[in-house]
């Protein structure tokens, strides 16, 4: 049975700059003893130019504080409130901090170049965004999945068994992490559901980490924090094999990836989420 997360919030009672990106600064000063710039860019995901952008802003709001060797500090009363938040939610929280170094950050992004090279198609990176459809998107969203080293988030509505829904479970059986936000198998036909509940355990066994949410209507993929894929293809046979015509957005705009990874994440946390 999955464990329904409990609709109860805590937000009267969240620290200050809980579920921004100040917080998750300093949710890695604080829980996660992340001290240096380094350790700060691998935990949060967020790219230099976010980053540094934020710790200014906790540098002016005297929320933090840096010490002649470089480490960061987080002030002892904002400190104290996130340790004793974290612990409330640790009942509710399993999330761990994935740990992305900026260059596997980048090995995706050189991964499209040599991709559209191999196909012979002619778009430009120039932009940080660029649309593909048919097999093209499919085929791309195959090889990164597989060549994502450390994480592949997801949101569709409908997922069933395929090969990219494979791909997926193959991913979290190497132990990435991967997560996957979704609606649960509500099919008239018995047969039809019963054999979509039967994969999503297949997927959780294999370590897939399942979140359901009946309002999950987008389809998205944030792969290694620096590669994101917003189209209209499902996880089903349908979408990918072509009997439907697909198309979609490839992302490797620092500020739209995260704030795409943000939303996947946020949506795992929602009252009316429940985590399989």
């Amino acid at each position: 049975m999955p464990l329904v997360r409990e609709a109860v919030t805590l937000k009267e009672k969240e620290p200050i700059y809980w579920g921004s990106w100040k917080g998750r600064v300093i949710e890695a000063i604080s829980i996660y003893r992340a001290q240096t710039w380094e350790e700060l860019r691998d935990i949060t995901g967020l790219s230099p130019k976010s980053l540094n952008k934020v710790l200014s802003e906790l540098f002016d709001a005297e929320a933090i504080t840096k010490g002649s060797d470089g480490r960061y500090w987080a002030r002892k009363d904002i400190y104290d409130t996130y340790v004793k938040h974290s612990d409330q939610l640790k009942a509710q929280k399993d999330d761990i901090p994935v740990r992305i170094s900026e260059e596997e950050q980048k090995h995706l992004v050189t991964r499209i170049d040599e991709w559209k090279q191999f196909k012979e198609l002619d778009f430009s990176l120039k932009p940080e965004h660029f649309f593909l459809k048919g097999s093209d998107l499919y085929d791309l969203s195959m090889d990164l999945i597989q060549r994502a080293r450390k994480e592949i988030l997801i949101a569709n509505p409908y997922v069933e068994q395929c090969d990219l829904s494979d791909k997926l479970r193959d991913a979290a059986a190497l132990k990435k992490n991967v997560i996957l936000v979704t609606r649960r198998p509500d099919d008239k036909n018995d047969e039809y559901r019963k054999r979509k509940e039967v994969y999503h355990d297949t997927l959780t066994k294999s370590g897939l980490r399942l979140t359901y949410n009946g309002r999950v209507h987008a389809k998205l993929i944030v792969l290694d924090r620096s590669v994101a894929i917003v189209s209209s293809m499902n996880l089903n046979t349908s979408s990918t094999a072509g009997s439907s015509w697909e198309g979609g957005i490839v992302s490797k705009e620092e500020s739209v990836v995260e704030d795409i990874r943000d939303s996947i994440l946020a949506l795992r946390e929602k009252p009316d989420s429940e985590s399989k």
